[in-house]
């Protein structure tokens, strides 16, 4: 924002709604809970955009209330969406958990120093732990692997296929694979979303006036070595164990090879827009949407950047932001 520009104000029911424990409470609780009111419906598609905006609706009032504020507004909303599923308890700590304390987290975290990397690096720690504790519930209850209780939640889905009439043995690896990385991609699918809700509260913040952290560009995304250290433990574990140590390694491998890929596309983009390369970039994303295998490279340069940090020298333009 410009020194010479006056400080923006919220619209007044925003300004009313957010700074309030109940009203926001509310608020959270039907973003979260009218989607599946209203499945099927016409009106499925944006209430799927609402919901998918909960976190950032958490680490927005985080950034503008704090801590305490944000988190007293979290147990509000997940005792009403209890309520609003029939007691269930369920719903209401998936919101708690997922949807409200780790993007509170991941707000927090933006107020200290390369508070945009350790957001990010919090706030996947926090899904990996998450998925790990699922899956190895699950396992216990079942009495089985961990891989065995993720086949027992994806069965209804190829059951479906084999009713179609698919090749047995091609739905078979189909099934086999999908069970192998499922929770790992899921995690790492969430990762993506959620700090994408923190970074567009902390840009509503910006906006606002109210933002009080740190303010480097995504671009400048960086893991620190332990990050380096721990992938390549996890990758020796999935290699040398077996049974479920060897599932919980390749998936929380998998969500950290994510991370290691965010690292390196921000490398690449940076030295694409230093170099004033921008078309380039373009065709970069572009390829990425059309065949994600090439996140593999990236995750190799984002592996060597943690040592090499190859954009110390570089100046983004304008456009790295």
């Amino acid at each position: 924002m410009a020194m010479n520009q006056q400080p923006r104000s919220l619209p007044p029911f925003a300004q009313w709604a957010l700074t309030r424990r109940l009203p926001c409470a509310v608020l959270a609780t039907l973003m979260y809970g009218t989607v599946l009111a209203f499945a099927g419906s016409v009106l499925s598609l944006p209430l799927l955009v609402l919901h998918v905006l909960t976190p950032a609706l958490f680490a927005l009032i985080t950034l503008g209330g704090g801590l305490a504020f944000a988190m007293q507004v979290a147990v509000v909303a997940a005792v009403g969406v209890t309520l609003l599923t029939g007691g269930e308890l369920g719903p209401g700590l998936l919101m708690l958990i997922l949807y409200a304390a780790l993007p509170v987290l991941a707000a927090t975290t933006l107020a200290q120093q390369g508070g945009v990397s350790r957001s990010a690096l919090n706030l996947a720690i926090g899904l990996v732990t998450t998925m790990l504790v699922v899956l190895m519930t699950g396992a216990g209850s079942d009495g089985g692997t961990a891989l065995e209780y993720v086949r027992q939640l994806l069965a209804p889905l190829f059951e479906a296929s084999r009713q179609e009439g698919m090749d047995p043995v091609m739905l078979l690896r189909i099934e086999e694979m999908t069970a192998w990385i499922f929770p790992g991609l899921t995690a790492l699918c969430l990762w993506l979303v959620w700090w994408g809700n923190v970074m567009l509260a902390r840009n509503i913040a910006v906006y606002y006036g109210f933002y009080r952290g740190d303010v480097q560009p995504v671009s400048s995304f960086s893991l620190p070595r332990t990050v380096a250290y721990g992938f390549m433990l996890l990758m020796l574990v999935a290699s040398l164990a077996g049974g479920t140590p060897q599932y919980l390694a390749v998936n929380a491998g998998l969500v950290f090879a994510g991370l290691l890929s965010a690292q390196g596309l921000a490398v690449v983009h940076t030295w694409l827009y230093a170099k004033r390369l921008q078309i380039a970039a373009i065709v970069m994303y572009v390829m990425l949407l059309i065949q994600p295998a090439m996140v593999l490279p990236f995750a190799m340069i984002g592996l060597l950047d943690i040592w090499f940090d190859y954009r110390r020298n570089i100046m983004p333009a304008d456009g790295g932001k």
